[in-house]
């Protein structure tokens, strides 16, 4: 039997760390308002004899940027809100998991901004600035304005699903654990077929395919 999500239930955006996705979803506490996309091909003009326009010959894409503002509000609770903002901050910093143990070279991680079952967006972080605009008598900052402009990552016409852990070819699609998911409703949703839930947990080496975490990558590939 298929479980739902509850009904009614307000999506989350959440940001993820690909390249350590043991250490879950990073959840936004309040989703953005509106968000914009941009994309520049690039095009080399070819002098044509006799032409009053030259012609153009497409050379590369360029990589779709997506932005947005975030905000934070721990005022009610009393926590310090970096604790939220330092976390989506510390996306810009190199990734231990990514060093290379010959040259000792790393980088930043490969993120996954999803929203909903709707909307995945594989990308680097670009740009991250953070305004606080609010504190506690102590000086602890409660309330902040966070700008966040990512960088697409990955083709979505060559996406080929990769197994996070070995990075070996699993599939077509990479699916981020949401809150209330099940394994189940993960198969019916993705591959039509609720039945195939053992499928994907072959797929990921998943000792107890019941017990999923927010923020969990999961590779689906097509049976």
């Amino acid at each position: 039997m298929v479980t739902q999500p509850p009904s009614g239930e307000l999506a989350k955006a959440t940001i993820s760390n690909l390249d350590d996705p043991g250490a879950g979803a990073i959840e936004v506490l309040f989703n953005p308002t509106e968000y914009s996309m941009s994309k520049t091909n690039s095009w080399q003009q070819v002098k044509v004899v006799g032409s009053n326009v030259p012609r153009l010959e497409f050379t590369s894409g360029g990589a779709t940027s997506l932005s947005m503002d975030l905000m934070f509000d721990t005022y009610e609770s009393g926590e310090d809100v970096r604790d939220y903002t330092g976390k989506i901050y510390d996306l810009t910093k190199i990734e231990p998991k990514t060093v290379d143990k010959t040259s000792g070279v790393g980088r930043p991680p490969k993120c996954m901004f999803s929203w909903g079952k709707v909307f995945n967006f594989p990308a680097v972080i670009k740009s991250v600035s953070v305004q606080y605009t609010l504190f506690k008598s102590d000086g602890t900052p409660v309330r902040a304005k966070m700008s966040l402009s990512l960088e697409e990552c990955e083709d979505d016409t060559k996406k080929a699903a990769q197994n996070p852990t070995s990075q070996g070819t699993m599939g077509e699609t990479v699916y981020v654990v949401k809150p209330g998911d099940t394994i189940d409703w993960i198969a019916h949703g993705e591959l039509g077929d609720s039945a195939l839930w053992r499928h994907i947990a072959d797929d990921n080496n998943l000792d107890n395919p019941m017990d999923l975490r927010p923020g969990q990558v999961l590779g689906i590939s097509i049976p």
